[in-house]
């Protein structure tokens, strides 16, 4: 996974290549990573419980509250649902990475609300000034691996080329036997 990395190093006067499934998938909506509202959990947590679990100050997720980022009530609720606990997870995360009120309101203002997102499922494209769905290679893993050869080739790393080839003959003579 290092050779990702790589890839996005920038060279003076060019632009980094990048991988078809990391920028160009078909499905690449933020919406497909909200958490579906209602869904109760087996074991819930309460707002000030999941604060304590994240390191999130209390006032902190009050004055999220108050100003409108949550879109459910600290005090009166008792026990999380599905959709309220990744909310509250999504949103405090961004504060915990330091965003403020102003970077808040630039990097969900294209998300609808509520924002109950798996922050596991999306990524920020700083380029594109967008939220993007992270691809599944289990959904797509041809496209993954072509992706994964084509930088090989880039990056002229003959040996794990050499390495596939040899992998993959012998992959071939186990299923003609």
């Amino acid at each position: 996974m290092n050779s990702t990395f790589e890839l996005n190093q920038f060279h003076a006067g060019s632009e980094p290549a990048q991988p078809a499934s990391l920028f160009q998938i078909a499905d690449d909506n933020p919406q497909m990573a909200r958490v579906p509202a209602a869904q109760q959990l087996l074991f819930p947590s309460s707002p000030q419980s999941l604060c304590d679990e994240m390191g999130l100050n209390w006032q902190a997720a009050a004055r999220l509250q108050e100003e409108g980022w949550l879109s459910f009530s600290l005090e009166s609720t008792t026990q999380l649902d599905e959709a309220q606990e990744a909310e509250l997870r999504f949103v405090g995360a961004l504060v915990l990475a330091g965003c403020d009120r102003h970077m808040l309101g630039v990097l969900l203002a294209s998300l609808p609300r509520p924002y109950a997102y798996d922050f596991q499922r999306l990524y920020y494209d700083w380029r594109g000034r967008r939220w993007r769905l992270l691809p599944d290679p289990r959904t797509h893993p041809e496209t993954v691996f072509a992706d994964w050869i084509d930088l090989l080739v880039q990056t002229r790393d003959v040996a794990s080329l050499v390495g596939i080839v040899e992998l993959a003959q012998d992959a071939l003579a186990r299923v003609k036997r």
